[in-house]
């Protein structure tokens, strides 16, 4: 149960961050650099993925759960790293 709250986790707070981002342009009024859709495809995915663990989860079917959560969590995941490792190695890169 552990191992399924922290991917649980790591995806919530992905699709917060996603549509606080995406809420950032709509409040502000600004033109987001990539297109709309971008968001929608990256929030409904994560969201599909959270949604379809929790039906599992209340199905009493732990392992499906947790291997639907971790299959979103562990990109975000590397994205994280990856841009965490500009930041530390190439901080004046724009």
């Amino acid at each position: 149960m552990r191992l399924y709250l922290i991917g649980f986790l790591i995806d919530c707070i992905a699709l917060l961050a996603v549509c606080g981002y995406y809420l950032y342009y709509i409040i502000r009024k600004k033109e987001p650099e990539e297109p709309r859709h971008y968001f929608w495809i990256v929030i409904l995915s994560i969201g599909a993925a959270v949604a379809g663990s929790l039906y599992f989860l209340l199905n009493d079917n732990l392992d499906t759960a947790s291997i639907l959560v971790w299959v979103m969590a562990v990109p975000v995941l590397i994205t994280t790293l990856f841009i965490l490792l500009i930041i530390i190695f190439r901080p004046n890169w724009n």
